[in-house]
Order: C-alpha cells, then sequence, then structure tokens
C-alpha cells in the first residue's frame, strides 16, 4: 500500500509523467530492500487504481488516467451566488461530477450482471456474503480487524446507532456522552426513553476524570461517544486519551457505541476506540459522511455474544439493509475507488480548512484539519440567533449550538460551519468572507433581522 500510495503521489506532482516507464518489479525490489512479491503486490494494487497499466514483454507504465484522475475529480467552479443560498449548515461529504459518473458506471456493470440476489433475496438478514466480505476488508483498513460474522450491514450510521442502542439498553437507563453531541443521539434517547449524561470535554474529546466522576456518582451504563472529529466541536482523541478512555471502560464494566462515521476522513488513522475493548464495544460507521450523503451503507461491529441480540434488532427495525448500495459499495471496495474517492475528501477538506484560516484568521474556532466542520466561537455582542438571522437574510445558512446541547442550560455561543455542502470552492469562499465581514461590524439591530 505505501509504494501505490508513494506512485500515486509522484505521479500527482508530476515526477512520473504519462507514459514513463517504472522499474521492473526486481529492480525496484532491490532499491527499496523489499521482496519481488511485494512489488508485484504493489504494482498488481496501482494498476487497480488506474495509476498504472503491465504491457507483457515491455514493461509497466505510468497510464494516462493515472496522470489525470486528480482532474477528473475536480469541482465545477461555480462562481455564481445571485440569489441562491450558500448552504453551510449541512454535514455534508463534498460530491463532484466525478462521483455521480463512477455511481452511474458501477449502477450500468451491476445492471448489466445478474441481479436476482439483489431484488428477490431476503436473507441472510446480517447481509449477504460477497457484501459482508467487502465490508471486513474495509474496516480492515480503518483498523478494525474483523471476520464477517461480526458484521451486520444497515441503512446508514443513524440506523446502526438505533441498532446498538437498542440491543443493550431498556427504557430509563443512563448514557454518558459528551457535553455537545451530534442532535441524532438526543433524538434516539427520546425515541427510547433513555437519559442522557453530558460529560466535560477539551480539544480531545471526553476528559477521563470527568467519566470517572460520573461512574462513581451514577449508574451509567454505556458510554457513546465519537473519538474521531466530533460533531461539533471537531475533538479528536489522540491515542493516549483512547487507551485512558478504554482503561476507565474496563474498570466500570461499561459497554461502549462508538459513533466513527468521520474517522476515515483523518489521513493518519489512529485505531478506534473499539478496537481496545472487541468484547464491549459497538462499533458503527458508514459512507454518508465520507462519500456521499446518498450512500446510505453502514457498518455496524458487533461483540460477538451480543450479534443475536443485534441481529433481531435488525429484524425488528428494517429486516435487513438495502442490498443495491451495498452491491456500489463492494465494487468500489475491491477495485479501489471507494481508496481514491476517500482520499479526495481527505484532500478537498484540507484545502477548504486552510482557505478558512485564511479568510477566519482573527477568530476563535476549533476544527480538525482534515475534517468539515468549524466550531466558530461569536465575537462579543453577537448572540447565535442575531447571526443565524443576518446570515440568512444573506442567504448564507449555518447551524446554531441548540441542536447540540445536551443540558438546555448549557449555551456556548458557538455556531457550527460546514465546509462540505457547496461544491465549490468560490461559493464556500463568499460565504465565508461575508460571515467574517459581518462579524467584524456590530451585530444589526434586532428589529433589522424580524
Amino acid at each position: 500500500m505505501a509504494i501505490a500510495k508513494a506512485l500515486e503521489e509522484a505521479i500527482a506532482r508530476g515526477e512520473l509523467l504519462p507514459g514513463s516507464r517504472l522499474p521492473t518489479h526486481r529492480m525496484l525490489a532491490e532499491q527499496l530492500g523489499v521482496s519481488v512479491q511485494t512489488v508485484s503486490n504493489a504494482y498488481a494494487h496501482a494498476e487497480k487504481l488506474g495509476l498504472i497499466s503491465a504491457c507483457v514483454g515491455s514493461g509497466t507504465f505510468v497510464s494516462d488516467y493515472g496522470a489525470d484522475k486528480k482532474t477528473k475529480l475536480m469541482l465545477i467552479d461555480d462562481k455564481d451566488t445571485e440569489g441562491r443560498v450558500i448552504d453551510l449548515s449541512i454535514a455534508h461529504p463534498i460530491c463532484t461530477p466525478e462521483l455521480s459518473r463512477l455511481f452511474g458506471e458501477a449502477l450500468v456493470r451491476i445492471g448489466q450482471g445478474n441481479t436476482e440476489h439483489l431484488i428477490r433475496h431476503m436473507r441472510p438478514v446480517q447481509g449477504q456474503r460477497p457484501h459482508l466480505e467487502a465490508a471486513a476488508q474495509w474496516l480492515g483498513l480503518q483498523k478494525i480487524p474483523v471476520e464477517p460474522e461480526r458484521i451486520l450491514l444497515c441503512n446508514g450510521a443513524s440506523h446502526g446507532l438505533m441498532l446498538a442502542m437498542g440491543a443493550l439498553l431498556q427504557p430509563g437507563d443512563l448514557v454518558a456522552c459528551e457535553e455537545l453531541v451530534d442532535h441524532g443521539l438526543i433524538a434516539r434517547s427520546r425515541m427510547l426513553n433513555v437519559r442522557l449524561c453530558g460529560l466535560a470535554t477539551d480539544r480531545e474529546g471526553i476528559i477521563p476524570a470527568a467519566l470517572e466522576d460520573a461512574c462513581r456518582k451514577k449508574k451509567i451504563k454505556v458510554l457513546c461517544c465519537t473519538p474521531s472529529m466530533s460533531n461539533p466541536s471537531s475533538s479528536h482523541m489522540s491515542l493516549e486519551r483512547r487507551q485512558a478512555i478504554a482503561e476507565l471502560v474496563r474498570h466500570y464494566q461499561l459497554m461502549v457505541i462508538e459513533d466513527d462515521v468521520y474517522g476515515a476522513l483523518e489521513p493518519e488513522r489512529l485505531p478506534p476506540l473499539s478496537s481496545l475493548l472487541p468484547d464491549q464495544a459497538f462499533y458503527v460507521t458508514s459512507l454518508t459522511k465520507t462519500v456521499a450523503p446518498g450512500l446510505r451503507c453502514g457498518f455496524v461491529v458487533v461483540p460477538r455474544h451480543l450479534l443475536q441480540h443485534s441481529l433481531a434488532q435488525l429484524a425488528a427495525s428494517s429486516w435487513m439493509a438495502t442490498p443495491l448500495g451495498f452491491e456500489v459499495t463492494s465494487q468500489w471496495i475491491l477495485n479501489g475507488t471507494l481508496a481514491r474517492l476517500i482520499e479526495y475528501q481527505q484532500q478537498e477538506f484540507a484545502a477548504r480548512q486552510q482557505l478558512a484560516r485564511e479568510i477566519l484568521a482573527g477568530f476563535e474556532y476549533d476544527s480538525h484539519p482534515n475534517g468539515m466542520h468549524l466550531w466558530l466561537q461569536l465575537p462579543p455582542g453577537w448572540g447565535g440567533e442575531e447571526l443565524l438571522g443576518s446570515a440568512r437574510q444573506a442567504n448564507i445558512l449555518i447551524t446554531g449550538y441548540q441542536p447540540f446541547v445536551v443540558d438546555a442550560e448549557c449555551k456556548p455561543g458557538r455556531v457550527r460551519l460546514s465546509l462540505g455542502c457547496e461544491s465549490s470552492r468560490s461559493r464556500l469562499r463568499r460565504g465565508l468572507q461575508f460571515l467574517a465581514d459581518m462579524l467584524n461590524a456590530p451585530p444589526p439591530p434586532t428589529h433589522f433581522l424580524l
């Protein structure tokens, strides 16, 4: 994988041009000090990604597709804002014309083959074996090594989190979580009639002392958390913080539900919290935040002793996940397209975070270098409602703090800006610049916003 990635980066930088002949397998193996088989595997993987092509008897060459692939993923430079809303309010991956083209091509390939298994079969509830095997391969790259038997396929992470909560919780149970959480957890807790206990956080997420204090004073049953790029604050646990939280979970015999929908955006992945607690954790992720919002393909890794409980929840809630999306996803996992699409999201969000740093210099906010959100502190004099109203009048949508607070008394004086919903960097720049200009001035009179 490292050799293939190095080839990809050299092609992207223009160091390897289309048609360039690459070293033979043996020659490169000797240069790198690895086996010939390792180089063969690396070249094979790079060929699947479309970076290179092998010609029997002639050698291996940089392909035209490899040199052009980043151009093909480039966004439309849409500069038009006249009368159109600039949406910075939704947690959303960046969608490009290339994504739609790849999806259409995948559907054509599926339609040209045997589709009986996608439309006629209603078992197994857990998911079809080829889809589970592909999921296990992808989860392994996310540092969750797991056998297919422990995976449930579901219709997005929201569905997966509901399955995990349903398998673990009874009405009235107490769930520890970050003091600011994704609004979906608040909604699910109300549906299941369970209580949330918000824990103090810092830029690395839940503070271990806060979790320990809650466990000593209250009957905490489950810890539900987002260690990687949490929404809305973008807090991100270091490995040491994950290990400290895992130690407390073991000591107090808690169960964990880990929401990892953003983790794949981190180029150098840290091990998920669940990988440290395989018998005490449900790991939930999906592709809706890292590839496409309509790709409602979710994955739940279940402790082995709770698999049957979880399967019962899946059957009761939707019987099985829709197979068509997983057929596309499995193709993309096996041919390298999924890795390429996620890498693009990583790079584009890094560029957008840099853009935000330039425009919002002087303002205080929390973010992750590859994350899709900014958690912006409002300057003195500004309230959340005033900014939301002023922005709305300027055709800019943002999100206040209210959907994310566990304790209604908590009023952090911040707003969340999401960087992915707008495909055009020009429109994103326009929206951020307008907000910066607005916040550098006093808020307008209240009657102006009515």
